[in-house]
């Protein structure tokens, strides 16, 4: 009966004779002591048999990278491990290798066959982090091998692998800009994609390579429409800002039509009085006028971005309600846009970058539709807890529209 291997208490645990020492408690922090040998140790681990040592040494190289440690002279040893069948070593070694794959191209080239056997593996984030580490070589050469294994990896069962290869597209077009035709074929193909984990990579792989082709979001604008709320955060700043794009372009503008509206309501409550006193002449010019002022009807597909955008007011990113505070003030009716003032006035409370970026956008927002923070004036009220910055865009007549109505006594340095 072999003894139990004995801890001691200034360091993670003592290895045999001849074996390189390790620590056997992560959580403990041994990974992050100093008292580790250099990487020479680490190569030996690499170099062994045994996967649990394997395991430890890349255990403790990616805590190094963590750290902000400078571990690329390890690539040659790492690299080796990448056909290692213990999928926790292998899961690893594509961490480091997603990491210095662009820095080490040359070595990187060499297990080039390797990454290609990867994207067949059984296992979804290896096939993953094999087209990962293929794109971030940034050799011409191996430009035709990245389009294939990117066609392939758009056809994968697996949404994670599809997000993967949407990721993967603007990195092969800034490579060869001459890809631009296949790439749209596979945007076009991801575009399809049914599951929220694809929308926004794929959307912005769209932005970056073909934002020119509008004829392709015609389709997909209404999945886009009902995907957009289960999105993650940074897919729905990017879906909503091509939104945007997309909307301003091919709906018409509901403030260009708003005195027109409002004119002909008018014009049609007062006209059945005067209709009554003057008689068919007036009948007549009132008929011939209606159809050069044929009242706004909003396009249902143009409601439709407006209400399933509304909702993403209370979202927690700041990023988010700044994306659909710009949608409705584009897109919105003069009477719905109020709806943004509210969620704009919380982000006030927020961190003093955001404050300061809020403050901005309220600018120029008010110079437009000037009215529309009067009801939250208390929130620009100048206090003794804002920052410099903050405190001079408050007292700024062009960042604070509303300085002049605020009373002198209320400012509050």
């Amino acid at each position: 009966m072999s003894a139990a291997p004995a801890y001691s208490e200034d360091k993670g645990g003592s290895a045999g004779p001849g074996e390189p020492e390790y620590g056997h408690d992560p959580a403990s922090g041994g990974i992050f002591s100093s008292d580790y040998k250099r990487h020479d140790d680490l190569k030996e681990m690499l170099d062994t048999n045994k996967d649990s040592l394997k395991l430890e040494a890349m255990k403790r190289i990616v805590a190094m990278i963590a750290r902000g440690k400078n571990a690329s002279d390890l690539f040659p040893a790492v690299v080796k491990n990448v056909a290692c069948k213990n999928i926790e070593v292998k899961k690893l070694v594509y961490v480091y290798l997603v990491r210095y794959a662009e820095e080490q191209q040359d070595l990187a080239l060499l297990s080039i066959s390797t990454f290609q056997r990867g994207l067949k593996d059984p296992n979804q984030l290896i096939r993953a982090s094999a087209l990962r580490v293929l794109s971030s070589i940034r050799v011409p050469i191996i430009v035709p091998i990245m389009m294939l294994a990117i066609k392939e990896a758009a056809s994968d069962m697996s949404p994670y692998v599809r997000k993967t290869a949407a990721h993967a597209i603007p990195k092969l077009y800034s490579l060869d800009s001459d890809q631009k035709d296949q790439l749209i074929e596979v945007i076009e193909k991801l575009l399809a994609d049914k599951t929220t984990l694809v929308a926004g990579s794929v959307v912005m792989a769209f932005e970056e390579v073909c934002p020119e082709r509008i004829d392709l979001i015609h389709k997909n604008y209404r999945k886009l429409c009902n995907l957009l709320i289960d999105v993650e955060e940074w897919g729905q700043v990017v879906i909503i800002s091509m939104l945007t794009r997309y909307a301003r372009t091919q709906f018409l503008s509901p403030t260009q039509n708003e005195s027109l509206l409002e004119e002909n309501a008018e014009k049609a409550f007062y006209g059945s009085e005067e209709d009554e006193a003057k008689g068919a002449g007036s009948e007549e010019t009132a008929a011939a006028a209606l159809p050069a002022r044929k009242p706004y009807i909003m396009d249902p597909d143009h409601r439709l971005l407006l209400r399933n955008t509304k909702p993403l007011l209370q979202s927690r990113s700041a990023a988010v309600v700044m994306a659909v505070a710009q949608l409705y003030f584009h897109l919105a009716p003069k009477a719905e846009v109020g709806v943004i003032a509210k969620a704009l006035v919380r982000l006030l409370r927020s961190h003093s970058e955001v404050q300061y970026v809020v403050l901005q956008n309220v600018a120029t927002m008010s110079i437009k539709r000037r009215g529309m923070f009067e009801p939250y004036l208390k929130s620009f009220y100048i206090r003794s807890t804002d920052p410099t910055q903050i405190k001079i865009l408050k007292v700024s007549e062009g960042q604070n529209p509303y300085l002049h109505l605020i009373p002198a006594l209320l400012l509050h340095y």
